[in-house]
């Protein structure tokens, strides 16, 4: 990050015309003074009866008062040019991109975990903890000048929102988005797709947006911006299951061979696993028992670990919001803005100077140096 501080004087945009015009009034005054000077306020026929009087002090400091307006232009200008002392200017173009990657499986619906002391889908907390996370408005922090998008994954892995400084429209599709075959939290249909989890397709287009975000930014692509730390945020509440392929069709990549791939290009993940209920056995039917379904925690550890990232468990909603407080602090950069603090005193004291010469020259114009007529 640049930063540069205590400027003494950064003219505004308008420096340059206004000085053109101090430069063409100054002369005007003087010349308008220095006729005033020789204008005679009394016509006599002769001057022999002032001839003992003398020169008062009055006389000798008459250019006082063009002097006193001059100056005061000088000011005015000066004030109108908008110089900003003391201020700063800082460069925040470099800091964080964080790609929030999701389960949004069949599995995600479990009601495991408490929010306003009663049950909840896991995605919905989920996504209200992400939620706080970007806008501040909870407990967790707020990313205001980070870039952050996300990737949603069950049998398919999709970019959800881009990376973007437009958190606003990044929290309405976080709203919208819900398990295949939902809506609104309301399970409409089945489907099959929401039955896979494919968490290495989520990472691999997640590293994706990732680095093609990085390089519009380094080719000047409008609206794309740099960022020195890219960080991923990977949550869900089960094991790698994609669907099984045709031979000679594309395989779902590994979860950690795609982490691997990410390390190679900078990209740091954060794991979390997230299990209500401390995975405590739960009945489906009367004669059903089922437990509750694990992470696969040693293959979330490795990718944590492949990345310089770490590996997070969210067993209610009080840890799950620990977590992102924890990656909250251990990820503050600031990114995607220039920032500039002006300090207006210079304008200030220019201004008040002028209007303080002004007053001066009026009161002694209408005082000591009045002239009569």
């Amino acid at each position: 990050m640049k930063e540069f501080l205590n400027e003494t004087f950064r003219p505004g945009p308008m420096f340059g015309w206004l000085s053109v015009l101090f430069l063409a009034l100054i002369p005007l005054v003087w010349i308008r003074a220095r006729s005033r000077k020789h204008r005679a306020p009394l016509r006599f026929s002769s001057l022999e009866l002032f001839a003992g009087i003398g020169t008062s002090w009055a006389s000798r400091l008459w250019f006082v008062i063009p002097l006193l307006r001059t100056l005061a232009m000088i000011a005015l200008v000066i004030a109108l040019a908008r110089p900003q002392a003391g201020g700063s200017y800082k460069d925040l173009r470099e800091g964080i991109a964080i790609q929030m990657v999701l389960d949004i499986s069949g599995s995600m619906a479990e009601a495991d975990f408490m929010m306003n002391n009663r049950p909840v889908r896991r995605l919905d907390v989920v996504k209200a903890v992400f939620e706080d996370f970007v806008l501040g408005e909870g407990s967790v922090g707020g990313r205001e000048n980070d870039l952050v998008g996300m990737t949603t994954f069950a049998m398919f892995a999709d970019t959800t929102a881009p990376l973007t400084l437009d958190h606003a429209s990044l929290i309405e599709l976080l709203h919208e988005t819900d398990i295949p075959g939902w809506v609104n939290g309301q399970q409409l249909r089945p489907t099959e797709e929401a039955g896979f989890t494919c968490i290495g397709d989520g990472i691999a287009l997640a590293t994706d947006d990732l680095r093609r975000a990085g390089e519009q930014a380094l080719v000047g692509v409008p609206g794309a911006e740099p960022a020195k730390s890219r960080v991923m945020i990977l949550l869900t509440d089960g094991k790698n299951n994609p669907p099984k392929v045709s031979p000679g069709m594309p395989q779902s990549p590994d979860p950690l061979e795609a982490a691997k791939v990410a390390a190679t290009l900078g990209i740091k993940i954060y794991t979390i696993g997230a299990v209500g209920g401390g995975g405590t056995p739960r009945r489906n039917s009367l004669f059903d028992f089922r437990a509750t379904q694990e992470v696969d925690e040693p293959m979330m550890k490795a990718i944590a670990v492949a990345t310089g990232g770490q590996y997070f468990r969210a067993a209610d909603t009080d840890s799950l919001k620990r977590i992102y407080e924890t990656i909250n602090q251990l990820e503050r950069q600031k990114t995607g803005e220039r920032e500039y603090r002006d300090d207006v005193r210079a304008a200030t004291v220019a201004m008040v100077a002028a209007l303080g010469l002004l007053l001066t020259e009026m009161f002694l114009t209408h005082t000591r140096f009045r002239r009569i007529p």
